[in-house]
């Protein structure tokens, strides 16, 4: 019989797996890399997402043996039904991976296998989308069901991931579809469903209670009622305090056992997957949270720090533990090709002390700088120098002199230096280092007398504005102190000490943190006793304290830290890791008094570790943290996220356009109801644009041009003209405003003209036949005007003045001037053959041109002249096809067939008709022999001519 823990950790691996493979095509999707191409990677994906449950079907068999177990006998035959229902729906899913991947295979030709890819991984991811019955079991006591969704769970994150999968292969940029973001987020909301009802299943038991004496007991015990896994009876003991400290207590354990609970059953990675479909579910407009993702870091990472000194650039820097040396990494988004550098050693080994923390940050643009504590008892520091091979110096310099005897090293930096701080445990003095805008460190001074800090004391530094440095300390009187520090002033000194506050009540903080926003205010804060947070604030004076969150949120002691992010619109954000074991976050934006409610990132994590933040850009927060694994035996993995503002650059959104114009292109040139895949993908494409001139007009052009095409023109060949006319119509209103703003661009009234040679065709399929012609005809006006400037432009003059303009007015019965238009199109090919005598192009152009002018002439009618262009025409393709027959022979058979042969046949010209139906018959009788699928039709009809004739 399976074990509670065995169940637990299948239900998780399950999970783990089907999160790991979400995770992976986000990432590809997500760099919009086409090489592979996405087909290829996302099926790599999903193959090795099966070839993990495959591996994992032991497990899966347990926990379908637990399920049995807990039913009753006759009711076991529910749950073998339910296995076979749910095996089924992975077997559809499969279903889909396989034609997927015979679909890109066969060089995605196959329409069918496309859409049958997209309807199977649709109807077995919605399955269980729906049907809440596969989430519950009979109840062995009862005639009512119980939730129990380890069975479905396997299931669903399995169909789930492939479902995705195929989503992205089939439209990488899903995200700017509206129905695919729709059914990604209808998932998300299923995930949060069987969360919800999986974590009611949770329950901590804490028993005790105070005494007379001014004690409390405390025993815990948690049951997860679903898998039957059961830690145990736990005695905490006796402890100090009343009520007041048991309540506190048995909320503070009861947070931590849910939430190992919650990892021990796999419910952290359902959390984990239900933020990534969450987030990649929303509108790219929306700003928020992204979910924790893997940084690609070899090497074993503690005691983190992170700083970032231009828009887009993150520095790491970790203690390495097995070797106690600093390393560090970089990250550039702002590449061509964003990704982690190799790190490398900033320190000798063996000369980093485990605690504290090193501090990293930034003063400039090119110059960050690391504090760290030395393990001979010093203050040390680098800074980036991209002189040296590493990017760093060649090794940290001592920045605390002779003293070995200090506490500390907090470091804050302003544009032009950083600072460090540090209490000289001998004399209870707090000394200071400054390095300037080079990098070289000044002697240490004292920022404090002697004895103005006390053992116990904590410490804290920032910089409220530039040029500006405040350093406060805790005492152990209950009390906060502070001095502070101007570089600008004539003789810049560190003020007196003086008291700016008192912790409230009982409290007194383990730790201290601040956070200056960089004009003039900074804010201190700490953790309370009963789990809230303190803040008092600086702006010129100091306030009372203030309680800023609720209570039962935070840790109070060591190593529990809060972490400080100012973004570059001074939004203040502090991040700690809560009772819960989830990053929690609040913030507070510039001008307003108030501080938001918390918010929780993410799932909870098995061990603690500090978070690292950094700002990147105005707006943007990035986060750190080290994953330690638990007991279920994860390695340790340094993980991200960050606050997406939904704001990116005119220029990121544009190439998103770009992607979604190829993608469209792509999608047009295939078989089957793929085009209207492209009509969608070209519709998002557009409205990208449209975000990215309300942005910046300098893309109007490139908007206007889309519109056109693809845009315009696909709707136009999947007969939508209204929408086509409407789309074409937007662009002629875009180029008028270009063209007044710049009227001295020929390349704009190309593009004018050019919309309306496409605005023509439009409406005359539509059909709207006299608007058709006059666009056609203000089109070639147009042109004619730059061909009179511009001979290059007498080429595409030449060929509208025939299409559209020259055919739409034969079409109206406006035949004289039909022939007018395209006898100065035959003007024009005669110029340019006798300019370049080798194009074969323009050769055809005029061939192509006697044949409409003959329809023109014949439909006007003049049948005898119409005839003699006929003949005239099929003759000058015949010399082509003579020294090209591969490229123009089955043309000559067609214009042999049409006009010619019928023209001179009703002209009374039947010998000569007589022979070029023969001569069709031949031509046709010979690409037959190759290609009878093409050329058979047309042999058919070319001997019914001939026996016409």
């Amino acid at each position: 019989m399976a074990t509670p823990i065995v169940t637990a950790l299948a239900v998780y691996e399950a999970g783990k797996k089907a999160y790991e493979a979400y995770q992976g095509i986000v990432a590809f999707v997500s760099l919009g890399s086409h090489s592979p191409t996405p087909e290829e990677e996302i099926l790599a994906r999903l193959e090795v997402l099966h070839q993990d449950f495959v591996a994992l079907q032991g497990r899966f068999d347990e926990v379908m043996e637990a399920v049995k177990q807990a039913v009753r006998v006759e009711q076991q035959a529910y749950v073998l039904n339910l296995r076979r229902d749910l095996e089924g729906l992975r077997g559809r899913a499969r279903t889909a991976t396989d034609e997927l991947n015979s679909w890109a295979v066969g060089g995605r030709k196959d329409p069918l296998l496309r859409s049958n890819a997209d309807n199977n991984s649709r109807l077995a991811a919605n399955t269980l989308l729906e049907g809440d019955s596969y989430f519950y079991r009979p109840d062995p006591n009862s005639p009512d069901s119980v939730f129990d969704h380890r069975l479905a769970y396997i299931a669903y994150v399995y169909v789930l991931t492939v479902r995705f999968g195929v989503i992205a292969g089939l439209n990488p940029q899903y995200r700017e579809d509206r129905l695919a973001r729709e059914e990604l987020t209808r998932h998300a909301a299923r995930l949060d469903w069987v969360f919800q009802n999986a974590d009611r299943a949770i329950e901590p038991r804490i028993g005790g209670g105070p005494d007379n004496r001014g004690s409390y007991f405390l025993a815990h015990q948690c049951v997860d009622h679903i898998s039957g896994y059961d830690t145990g009876h736990t005695e905490v003991g006796w402890r100090p305090g009343g009520q007041v400290e048991y309540d506190d207590a048995r909320a503070r354990y009861s947070d931590q056992l849910r939430a190992d609970m919650r990892v021990r059953t796999g419910l952290a990675k359902l959390m984990g997957c239900h933020d990534t479909v969450a987030y990649w579910a929303k509108d790219p407009r929306t700003p928020g949270w992204s979910p924790w993702t893997p940084v690609e870091v070899p090497d074993s990472v503690v005691s983190l720090a992170a700083a970032s000194d231009r828009p887009g650039h993150t520095v790491l820097v970790w203690r390495d533990p097995d070797k106690g040396q600093l390393r560090t990494t970089s990250y550039d988004a702002t590449a061509a090709a964003p990704a982690w550098k190799p790190s490398v050693a900033i320190s000798a080994e063996n000369t980093v002390r485990e605690e504290p923390t090193p501090r990293a940050v930034a003063s400039g643009p090119g110059l960050i700088t690391v504090v760290t504590r030395g393990k001979d008892g010093g203050v040390y520091a680098t800074h980036t120098d991209p002189t040296r091979p590493t990017g760093w110096l060649d090794a940290p310099v001592r920045v605390s002199g002779d003293t070995t005897d200090v506490l500390y090293a907090e470091a804050a930096a302003t544009p032009g230096f950083v600072v460090v701080v540090w209490r000289d445990n001998g004399t209870g003095a707090l000394m200071a280092a400054f390095q300037d805008a080079k990098g070289a460190w000044g002697p240490p001074q004292a920022a404090t007398p002697a004895g103005a800090t006390s053992l116990g004391s904590d410490l804290t530094v920032t910089c409220p504005s530039p040029g500006a440095v405040l350093a406060v300390w805790s005492m152990n009187n209950r009390t906060l102190h502070g001095v502070t520090y101007d570089s600008h002033a004539a003789n810049p000194v560190w003020s007196a000490p003086a008291q700016i506050a008192e912790f409230p009540g009982n409290d007194f903080a383990s730790s201290i943190h601040a956070m200056g926003t960089g004009d003039g205010k900074a804010d201190v804060v700490w953790q309370g006793g009963f789990g809230s947070m303190w803040n008092i604030h600086y702006d010129g004076g100091w306030s009372a304290p203030a309680e800023i969150t609720p209570r039962q949120l935070t840790h109070w002691g060591v190593p529990y830290t809060i972490v400080p992010a100012v973004t570059g619109d001074r939004r203040a954000n502090w991040f700690w890791q809560g009772r819960d074991s989830r990053v929690q976050t609040i913030y507070r934006d510039p001008q307003q008094p108030q501080w938001s409610a918390p918010l929780r990132l993410g799932q909870p994590w098995w061990s603690y570790s500090e978070v690292a933040a950094v700002s990147v850009a105005a707006g943007n927060v990035s986060l750190y943290r080290v994953d330690f694994g638990s007991e279920i035996g994860e390695v340790p993995e340094l993980l991200t996220c960050f606050y997406d503002t939904a704001t990116p650059t005119a220029p990121a959104r544009i190439a998103d356009a770009r992607a979604l114009v190829a993608r469209a292109q792509t999608l047009w040139n295939l078989p089957g109801p793929a085009r209207d895949e492209a009509n969608a993908r070209a519709a998002d494409a557009i409205a990208v644009a449209r975000e990215v001139v309300a942005l910046d007009p300098g893309y109007r052009a490139t908007l206007a041009q889309w519109l056109v095409f693809p845009a315009g023109t696909y709707l136009m060949g999947s007969g939508r003209h209204d929408e086509a006319i409407e789309r074409m119509g937007e662009a002629l209103c875009l180029y008028d405003e270009l063209i007044h703003e710049q009227p001295g661009s020929d390349e704009l009234l190309w593009r004018k003209a050019w919309t309306l040679v496409n605005v023509a065709q439009a409406l005359w399929g539509k059909p709207d036949h006299a608007q058709g012609v006059q666009r056609a005809v203000e089109a070639t006006e147009l042109l004619r005007q730059l061909a009179a400037t511009k001979p290059t432009y007498r080429t595409g003059l030449a060929q509208w003045l025939v299409f559209p303009a020259g055919t739409y007015l034969m079409g109206s019965g406006r035949h004289d001037e039909a022939i007018e238009r395209m006898g100065e199109a035959l003007g024009l090919y005669d110029e340019l053959i006798h300019e370049q005598p080798g194009s074969d192009e323009l050769l055809w152009r005029k061939a192509w041109t006697l044949v409409n002018v003959a329809q023109a002439l014949w439909g006007k009618p003049d049948h005898d002249q119409g005839a003699e262009r006929a003949v005239e025409a099929t003759d000058l393709l015949r010399q082509l096809a003579t020294e090209n027959p591969g490229r123009y022979r089955g043309g000559l058979g067609d214009w042999l067939m049409f006009p010619t042969t019928p023209y001179l046949r009703q002209s009374g010209r039947r010998d000569q008709a007589l022979a070029r139906a023969r001569e069709a018959v031949d031509i046709f009788t010979a690409l037959n022999a190759t290609d009878p699928v093409t050329y058979g039709p047309k042999l058919a009809a070319a001997k019914k001519l001939l026996d016409e004739c």
